[in-house]
């Protein structure tokens, strides 16, 4: 039986929901085959993405979307998060003007700015932890050198303990390892720090 890309659409939002991300990714990723440009789909994929770690991937993803459907104020948060986590500031910034000229409900606006404002002064609290030793952390992460970046994570953490970045990268190379318990604890520090992460 084939899906619409409707149904496949809520398909893959409910397997989201209960943590099934390869089953989710499956449904995104046959939408975007029958329609690369759908909205909603490539939100989805690059939520997905940030979810296990691999912020970078995200962005092209948030971009077709916002492309697609510009005045979505969903869509701009989690761009803006995005770029946030990558310590892409200054590109935040100009996002976040785009999204006011383009999200036109006043309370859209509201909420974009208090989310906005959340997650920068939760991320510039982390005393001059720089845009590089995050990136070559991430790069280790990425390039599948679990306890290399796990190392240098850990090593950073005694410099800047309020970095809810570095709790959230422990977290995912915890939970590539397997060591799940050490995980949610990562990732519970990285809440205590941004509760809107």
């Amino acid at each position: 039986m084939e899906l619409s890309l409707d149904q496949a659409l809520k398909k893959g939002i409910e397997a989201h929901k209960v943590g099934k991300f390869q089953e989710a990714d499956s449904f995104y990723t046959a939408i975007l085959k029958v329609q690369p440009k759908h909205p909603d789909a490539n939100h989805n994929m690059g939520v997905l993405a940030v979810g296990i770690g691999k912020v970078q991937e995200a962005i092209p993803f948030f971009k077709t979307a916002l492309a697609s459907d510009p005045k979505k104020e969903q869509f701009w948060i989690s761009y803006i998060d995005a770029l946030i986590k990558l310590y892409e500031i200054d590109e935040a910034r100009v996002a976040f003007e785009k999204a006011k000229i383009n999200c036109t409900k006043i309370d859209d606006l509201d909420k974009l700015k208090k989310k906005f404002t959340s997650i920068l002064s939760n991320q510039t609290n982390t005393q001059n932890l720089s845009k590089n030793q995050v990136k070559l952390v991430i790069d280790l992460y990425q390039q599948g050198q679990l306890q290399e970046a796990l190392s240098k994570a850990s090593e950073l953490l005694l410099e800047h303990p309020q970095s809810a970045i570095l709790y959230n990268i422990i977290g995912a190379v915890n939970k590539d390892l397997g060591q799940l318990e050490k995980a949610i604890e990562a990732f519970e520090n990285a809440l205590l720090i941004n509760p809107s992460d």
